[in-house]
């Protein structure tokens, strides 16, 4: 380009260029440092600024654990039907595992007995069987929960999610607990509530709340939220700091 054609592009431009050289000079900025920038864009001699500034904001890493993403969770309808009319309940256990995390700044998990994939995605996971087919970010730790104890250190996990598995640990709930609370902070367990089974001998026939209670006396729930109604209610045991 001769220096006569850069000038008449110079002269063509004219009030643009302050805004232009402001552009590059902020883009510039960016991929030399990747800061967060406001970039206010001026425009010719008069002074006149855009309205609103332009934020760039750089990456930023995600967080170690999370809740398990409904697109996800979608994939895994694909894969297996089973989990198909679960997402009002998963979602729920979604909100509460996500407010934990920003409230307390969770970053290790421990699920206990997925069963294609733990819903804490970046977690470990524990069950006393091989499973070739589950799916985990996170170590797979083959154990029987009901063998004390636990391959694990004290206070080793941030969060234990155990989802419909209490029910199967025979008459180890109290003892199991206990575990739960040596090697996790914080906890969220899921319960049948009130179903009632064609065979009286199914592990899931006519829990009731108080019946759950006692299993984690004597500590009590931080709180208890429904995971879902109906027919086939499920609640929702958190328990925040929990003590060994």
């Amino acid at each position: 380009m001769t220096p006569e054609t850069r000038e008449r592009i110079k002269r063509g431009l004219g009030p643009l260029l302050p805004a232009v050289q402001g552009i590059l000079h902020a883009v510039r900025r960016f991929w030399n440092s990747r800061p967060v920038l406001s970039i206010r864009i001026v425009l010719g001699r008069a002074g006149y600024a855009l309205p609103a500034a332009i934020r760039i904001a750089r990456h930023r890493p995600a967080p170690p654990i999370r809740a398990l993403r409904r697109y996800e969770f979608d994939a895994l309808v694909q894969r297996a039907p089973y989990y198909r009319p679960r997402w009002r309940y998963l979602s729920s256990v979604g909100r509460i595992t996500n407010g934990l995390i920003a409230r307390h700044g969770l970053r290790t998990a421990l699920e206990l007995g997925p069963h294609l994939r733990p819903v804490v995605v970046g977690s470990d996971a524990m069950d006393r069987h091989n499973k070739p087919e589950l799916q985990s970010e996170g170590r797979v730790f083959v154990h029987d929960a009901t063998t004390i104890p636990w391959p694990f250190h004290d206070k080793q996990y941030d969060l234990f999610v155990a989802l419909q598995v209490f029910e199967h640990l025979g008459d180890q709930q109290a003892a199991v607990f206990r575990e739960v609370r040596r090697i996790a902070k914080h906890a969220e367990i899921s319960v049948p509530i009130d179903w009632v089974m064609d065979d009286p001998r199914n592990c899931h026939h006519r829990i009731s709340n108080e019946m759950a209670l006692a299993w984690f006396a004597p500590v009590v729930p931080t709180r208890i939220a429904v995971g879902n109604g109906g027919r086939r209610t499920r609640l929702i045991y958190v328990f925040e700091n929990l003590e060994a």
